[in-house]
């Protein structure tokens, strides 16, 4: 007995040192490391504090408001919108959906439209084709009306690719600043590698020899009826293309307007090495799969950052689409993976001047939150120090912007109508908000 329990020891470790190396190698599932559960969030700025708005959610993924101190938040595996009213979870979802929660399907994204007597939710999430994470049939957007406390009159706006996946889904949708279109950034969905040995590659992943255009590795546009915001698309007339708002997208959870200009921002993962934070022009080329970061593919993150080949040619080896995407570097590149998730711009004094509208970012690995100031015309981010070449080479250099830290791995940042900034905890299954310190 105590050799075979020997040999199931080994077998097991042997498993879990693979799995470990394929997740570093691979980027596996971002969304499931998480740091401890049972750290306390801190504050690094003595004039905030953080508070404990609710807890008790399993896996929470994205949130919206309807008023305040009136939440909805989404559970990654579990198919239902929970509302949370004065902290309070009701005992009564406010739907209950079919998902595909593999990996990194989910219960993705939501977003609230308030107009004159109606209201609607949008929510993005991977349809499965029963309750219990069955087979997947597509990455969906939906609308529903929300009536007397239930979403009412569903209406399918967008199916996209759940295959061959199951990793980068994105979908932390975003309404456009005129609340009339919706926003969706979606990633490879696994089409440049897929552990079953299944290759799907696509144009906007920048490919070139390939045909194909999907609705993968973007941020799609649509009006709020699911229709395209224009009669002519950015990259093309043709469908799907006529939805690409950005393409060249590994996989992104997070974007958000600039209030004052405009400008779209995301932050997106990397495969092993260089998360990132881009500024999203319309036409946008975030570069992936020959550039990640400031580097040529094939990069091994495990080599000498000195020995990693630069990409130095912004045209060379990307798809153009006749010269209508363009490719830009990052405005800030993690050397070592964080899992970035959540990006969002605060314009609120209620913090401070400080922080007004200036821009918050978060990440599922360590459970921080980090702070960014913007320049003048509001197209680049301020940094100092080592930091001055938009990357951090190490831990140690992103002290000067980590605001804070202990959260157990972060989904979502929102403002709340009570101008105060929301932390969705996914690991520790709780909502925070941070506040002044008085």
């Amino acid at each position: 007995m105590a050799k075979g329990f020997l040999f199931f020891k080994v077998v097991m470790v042997v498993i879990l040192v693979n799995l470990l190396h394929a997740s570093y190698v691979y980027g596996y599932a971002p969304t499931l490391r998480f740091s401890s559960d049972k750290t306390t969030p801190v504050i690094h700025d003595p004039n905030l504090r953080i508070e404990e708005v609710t807890r008790g959610l399993e896996l929470p993924t994205s949130m919206a408001f309807l008023g305040m101190d009136d939440i909805l938040v989404l559970e990654k595996d579990k198919g239902t919108i929970q509302r949370i009213v004065n902290g309070q979870i009701m005992s009564k979802p406010l739907i209950d959906v079919n998902v595909s929660t593999d990996v990194e399907r989910c219960m993705c994204g939501i977003a609230v439209s308030m107009g004159n007597n109606t209201v609607n939710i949008f929510l993005y999430y991977t349809q499965s084709n029963v309750a219990d994470d069955g087979e997947a049939l597509g990455n969906r957007v939906y609308k529903y009306e929300l009536s007397n406390g239930e979403l009412l009159n569903g209406r399918l706006l967008l199916d996209l690719p759940a295959q061959p996946g199951p990793r980068h889904n994105g979908g932390a949708i975003r309404l456009g600043l005129d609340n009339n279109s919706l926003y969706v950034p979606i990633g490879d969905v696994d089409g440049s590698f897929n552990p079953n040995g299944r290759y799907i590659r696509t144009q906007t992943q920048n490919y070139m020899n390939s045909s194909i255009v999907d609705g993968r590795s973007g941020i799609l546009a649509i009006g709020v009826d699911g229709t395209p915001l224009g009669d002519k698309g950015l990259l093309g007339d043709d469908y799907p293309l006529v939805l690409y708002y950005a393409y060249g997208i590994r996989n992104s959870f997070g974007i958000d307007f600039d209030p004052l200009t405009g400008n779209l921002w995301d932050t997106e993962n990397g495969p092993a090495y260089a998360d990132e934070i881009n500024l999203v022009k319309p036409g946008f080329n975030s570069g992936y799969t020959p550039v990640q970061g400031i580097w040529a593919e094939g990069v091994n993150p495990r080599s000498n950052v000195s020995t990693w080949e630069l990409f130095l040619n912004s045209t060379a080896g990307l798809v153009d689409f006749d010269g209508r995407g363009k490719y830009s570097f990052p405005e800030f590149t993690w050397i070592d993976p964080v899992g970035v998730t959540a990006i969002k711009f605060f314009p609120s004094e209620k913090l401070g001047a400080k922080y007004e509208n200036g821009m918050f970012v978060s990440d599922v690995h360590e459970g921080r939150i980090y702070y960014f100031q913007l320049n003048a015309d509001r197209t680049e981010l301020i940094l100092s120090g080592l930091l001055q070449d938009k990357i951090a080479d190490s831990t140690s250099e992103l002290d000067s912007i980590i605001l804070a830290d202990g959260f157990g791995g972060i989904s979502d940042l929102e403002v709340g109508p009570d101008g105060y900034l929301y932390v969705v905890s996914t690991g520790q299954g709780k909502i925070f908000r941070i506040l002044p310190n008085y």
